[in-house]
């Protein structure tokens, strides 16, 4: 999935400026499963407008420097559909924390037991906040319906992770090989 995509997606809704686009959207509405910067989002919606997906019109404001307002176009909401009806991605997960627990070995059971454990912690806390947005989410409407699936999706990889680092603390618990010396070429011995 592209930031353009999700862009566009956000602009069928209605004509949105930049800001909006990062508060009302993406800082809320699609955290759980894509996030991006405002830079990001002004560099995308720049290059949408060259591209004539979307079109941009300054609006005055009072003492203040005008608004960008940002309209999907005819060819945007073709690109839209086009990408919905696309065959779907399968990505390779980009996940810093598994790196780091790739590279852990160089941890004692103490330390490997901590980094798990916070990991596991902030996985609750998220997963506690999306249960609330699933709760307050409406069930009306098929836009809200399928905004819930996608919650529920986020909330559902979220318990398996926590479930998956509750086994793997057991893991650590029940006892790990020892970590091999390295040496100072980096080779194990």
């Amino acid at each position: 999935m592209s930031l353009e995509h999700a862009i566009l997606g956000f602009l069928a809704d209605g004509p949105m400026t930049g800001y909006d686009l990062k508060t009302r959207r993406f800082d809320t509405t699609a955290s759980h499963v894509w996030t991006a910067d405002q830079a990001q989002i002004y560099r995308t919606l720049d290059r949408m407008v060259r591209k004539r997906l979307a079109t941009a019109r300054a609006v005055a404001q009072r003492g203040r420097p005008d608004r960008r307002v940002y309209t999907i176009t005819p060819r945007g909401r073709e690109e839209l559909r086009s990408w919905l009806e696309s065959e779907a991605e399968v990505t390779v997960r980009r996940d810093p924390f598994l790196l780091r627990l790739m590279f852990a070995s160089e941890l004692d059971d103490a330390s490997l037991l901590d980094l798990l454990s916070e990991t596991r912690a902030a996985n609750m806390d998220r997963l506690e906040s999306l249960r609330s947005r699933i709760a307050a989410s409406p069930r009306d409407t098929r836009e809200g319906a399928i905004r819930r699936m996608t919650l529920e999706a986020s909330a559902a990889d979220i318990r398996a992770q926590v479930d998956w680092l509750d086994a793997s603390m057991d893991r650590v618990r029940s006892g790990l090989p020892e970590a091999a010396t390295r040496t100072e070429g980096g080779t194990s011995q």
